[in-house]
C-alpha cells in the first residue's frame, strides 16, 4: 500500500511510519521540517504544510490511506486549541479535495466515554483523579512534553515512596484542580465532532488511552469502541510501539470505518 503519514517526524508519526515501512508499505512522510530526516528505502520525505491548502491536498492525493499524527502542541496555550481544531478541519478538507480513500486520525483521550453520555473531560473526577493516580514514569514524560515542573515533583514523591503505587497524590490533585481548560485535550475532543456523523468520506478516529507514552511494546493490544478502557479501576495505557501496531493494522484491514476507537496495552504499570 501507499500511505501518507501527516506529522511523521513526531513521536507517534515516526513510530507509525517505522512499522508501516517494516511491513513493506511505501510511506510518504509529510512534515514542515524534513531537512534533517535521513532517507531510507520505502520512505519519501516530503515537506508539506497543512496550512497551505492546495499544496497540502496535492500531497495527499494518490494514496491508499492517510494517517494523521498531527498535533497542535502540548503547551497550556489557547492557540493549541485553535491549531488542533482548525488543523483538523483543514486536514479533512484537503483529504476530500484529494479524493482520499481512507483517513486514520489519531486524536486524544478526552473524547472517550467513561460512562454513557459522559466523556472523560466532563467526568467529575477530571482533572484531579486522572492526574493524581499517574505512575512516576508517566508523570516524568508529562513533565518532558509540557515543561511543567509539578509533574517532576509528583514523580519524585512516588519514587521516594511518599505516595504509594496506585494511591492518589492529593498534593498533585490540589495543584491541578483548576485545570478545567487543557487546550490540546479540548482540541482533540472537538476534532471528533468534525468526523462523527459524516459518511461522505472514509475515516477512522483513534483516541489513545489516557496513559499513552513511550515504552517497550508487547506486540499485543486490546481494542474498544467509544469507551475508555480501565485496568484495575484506573485509566488504561499503552506503549508507543503497540499503539503504532494498532494503527498499522487498521491501515491494512480497514475494519473500523466511521468508528471512534481506543486501545490499551497488556502491561499493568501504566
Amino acid at each position: 500500500m501507499k500511505v501518507a503519514v501527516i506529522g511523521y517526524t513526531g513521536m507517534t508519526g515516526s513510530a507509525v511510519t517505522k512499522i508501516l515501512v517494516e511491513r513493506g508499505h511505501y510511506v510518504t512522510g509529510l512534515s514542515r521540517h524534513v531537512d534533517n530526516v535521513p532517507s531510507q528505502k520505502g520512505l519519501d520525505n516530503v515537506q508539506c504544510d497543512i496550512w497551505h491548502g492546495e499544496e497540502f491536498a496535492r500531497c495527499l492525493a494518490g494514496h491508499d490511506a492517510v494517517v494523521s499524527a498531527f498535533s497542535g502542541g502540548h503547551e497550556f496555550d489557547p492557540n493549541v486549541y485553535y491549531r488542533q481544531a482548525e488543523g483538523t478541519r483543514r486536514i479533512i478538507k484537503a483529504f476530500k479535495e484529494a479524493k482520499g480513500k481512507y483517513l486514520v486520525y489519531i486524536g486524544g483521550a478526552a473524547s472517550l466515554y467513561v460512562k454513557p453520555g459522559v466523556q472523560m473531560f466532563d467526568d467529575e473526577r477530571f482533572p484531579r483523579w486522572y492526574f493524581g493516580t499517574h505512575p512516576p514514569e508517566h508523570l516524568r514524560w508529562l513533565g518532558d512534553i509540557t515543561g511543567v515542573q509539578l509533574f517532576y515533583e509528583a514523580a519524585e514523591r512516588r519514587e521516594k515512596g511518599l505516595v504509594k503505587p496506585k494511591e492518589r497524590d492529593y498534593l498533585l490533585e490540589e495543584q491541578v484542580k483548576n485545570w478545567t481548560k487543557v487546550p490540546l485535550l479540548e482540541g482533540c475532543r472537538i476534532a471528533l465532532d468534525l468526523f462523527e456523523g459524516h459518511t461522505d468520506f472514509a475515516w477512522s478516529f483513534l483516541s489513545p488511552p489516557w496513559r499513552f507514552r513511550p515504552g517497550i511494546g508487547t506486540g499485543r493490544y486490546e481494542l474498544a469502541i467509544d469507551f475508555m478502557i480501565f485496568k484495575d479501576g484506573l485509566p488504561s495505557g499503552i506503549a508507543l510501539p503497540d499503539l503504532a501496531l494498532a494503527v498499522a493494522d487498521e491501515v491494512e484491514h480497514q475494519a473500523l470505518v466511521h468508528k471512534h476507537w481506543t486501545v490499551a496495552g497488556e502491561q499493568q504499570d501504566y
